[in-house]
């Protein structure tokens, strides 16, 4: 199983590159990375919008996305095939506690968002108990949601709430539609699609307000080490795309509207509001996000700050303020979030 696992995950990487090499023909001169992500959902928009405004180019780099579901991911990353895995916190802290030498250069997203939608039966939050929800994986971010969820009203995942896991964003969702779960953890846009389909918003966990790392950039530790040029170009990249997509939405519905294969308009124009709502104009990412997961995964004190010291990367951050990136994509300040 692992060694199908394995070529199945290769076999995806080269399948990207051949179809992003033939449509690449210029700047071939500028080093590469290539960045896996495991969703197609508008928490990667600011990895797709460096890319095709051409952000990362500015500054010196060529930069191509692949989409690696199924967690291919994280082994893609610690094997070499890919240099940066573009991801939510909660599964590259468990790669690092299972002995993956990787950190986070940044972190767009502060604080855990995430929309509980439910069949219209369900009125209140204690009518979950006895009920079955969706999640994407194990160890994924609506894995995450939902368990500090549960944990917060106290109830118990597998005894109050049956937790089954569908492999995907996607796939949560047609398991809430046809009738096999009560309700998912949903981003942008299947939170609008199962308004669509007659469903209903328990909760808004951006409103609690949790402490997070999202939409962060992962590294190998070494190397972020061997590359530091290479790494600090990619965070400048990142960094100019939240600007972009702030100031020019159209055509960051556009570059979404591409990756994710959705034409319907109001869709794209709600994903781009929620996922804007909650982006940080400086993605740098923190502590505060990195201790909120480790609490959840029992990882407290002294081990708990040893870490995050190791974990959380900010010098390609703070270099690039030192030299004024800021003042150059925010000549007016940088503006509050939303």
């Amino acid at each position: 199983m692992g060694l199908n696992r394995r070529l199945l995950r290769q076999q995806l990487i080269a399948l990207a590159i051949i179809v992003l090499s033939s449509t690449v023909s210029h700047a071939q001169d500028r080093p590469t990375i290539l960045a896996g992500h495991g969703t197609l959902s508008g928490s990667i928009l600011p990895l797709w919008v460096g890319t095709d405004a051409k952000l990362f180019e500015k500054h010196g780099l060529q930069v191509r996305p692949i989409y690696l579901p199924r967690a291919a991911g994280r082994p893609a990353l610690v094997s070499g095939d890919i240099q940066v895995y573009f991801s939510a916190g909660p599964p590259v802290v468990q790669m690092r506690l299972s002995g993956g030498d990787v950190a986070v250069t940044s972190c767009v997203v502060h604080k855990l968002t995430s929309k509980i939608m439910v069949h219209p039966a369900i009125q209140k939050i204690a009518d979950l108990r006895g009920k079955v929800v969706a999640v994407a994986n194990p160890g994924s971010a609506s894995d995450f949601a939902a368990k500090l969820f549960m944990a917060r009203e106290r109830m118990r995942p597998g005894q109050d709430v049956s937790i089954i896991y569908s492999g995907s964003t996607s796939a949560a969702f047609a398991a809430l539609a046809n009738g096999r779960v009560h309700g998912i953890f949903a981003s942008p846009p299947n939170d609008i699609q199962a308004a669509a389909a007659g469903f209903k918003p328990l909760l808004e966990l951006g409103d609690l307000n949790i402490p997070y790392a999202g939409n962060c950039t992962t590294v190998l530790r070494s190397y972020a080490a061997k590359q530091p040029a290479r790494m600090r170009s990619f965070v400048a990249g990142i960094t100019e795309a939240v600007a972009y997509i702030r100031r020019r939405p159209s055509e960051a519905r556009s570059i979404l509207q591409k990756y994710t294969r959705v034409s319907d308009s109001a869709i794209l124009q709600h994903t781009y509001d929620s996922e804007v709502q909650y982006m940080e104009p400086v993605p740098t990412p923190t502590a505060e996000g990195v201790r909120s997961i480790l609490e959840h995964l029992g990882v407290s004190g002294q081990q708990a700050e040893a870490f995050i010291a190791e974990f959380v990367d900010n010098r390609f951050m703070k270099q690039l303020i030192d030299d004024g990136l800021l003042k150059q994509i925010y000549p007016d300040g940088v503006p509050a979030k939303g």
